[in-house]
């Protein structure tokens, strides 16, 4: 900030020097001072102005980031209440209580069952004649398919 003051003093300085060449140290000082404080007095107008412009605009910003934290508290505690009674549910297929609408063991079970059955399209795909549109027709992604039961086909079993 000093940097600019002294930049300003030495511009105003040189400014008055040019305007009226010749006049003494003693009046030149008071003239320099005299415009520093009116560009001083200014530059604050124009701050004030700004400022005056901001406001509305910062106070609807201010009531955005209420209201999306607002928003987001709602969101949150809504997630909250979803996942506590979801928690709650008992498991689809043993009907084990308060597991999330599955238990582990079905979990993994259902896994392994999907892994086989995707394993057993790769095996499928490999020995499948290409050529028969049938075959070509059960082998596209998203099939629902029993993993064992393609292979049969695919094999002729």
């Amino acid at each position: 900030m000093v940097y600019i003051r002294r930049a300003r003093r030495a511009k105003t300085a040189a400014q008055i020097d040019l305007d009226l060449p010749g006049l003494s140290d003693a009046k030149r000082r008071p003239l320099i001072e005299e415009q520093l404080r009116e560009q001083t007095a200014r530059e604050a107008e124009v701050s004030a102005a700004r400022q005056d412009e901001t406001r509305p605009q910062q106070a609807r910003r201010d009531e955005a980031r209420a209201a999306d934290r607002e928003q987001a508290k709602r969101e949150r505690t809504a997630a909250a209440a979803a996942d506590t009674a979801r928690q709650t549910l008992a498991c689809e297929d043993c009907g084990l209580e308060q597991t999330a609408g599955r238990c582990e063991a079905c979990s993994y079970r259902r896994r392994t069952e999907a892994l086989i059955a995707k394993a057993g399209m790769v095996v499928a795909t490999w020995s499948a004649d290409l050529t028969d549109q049938n075959v070509v027709a059960t082998q596209r992604p998203g099939t629902p398919t029993d993993a064992l039961d393609l292979s049969n086909r695919l094999s002729g079993v």
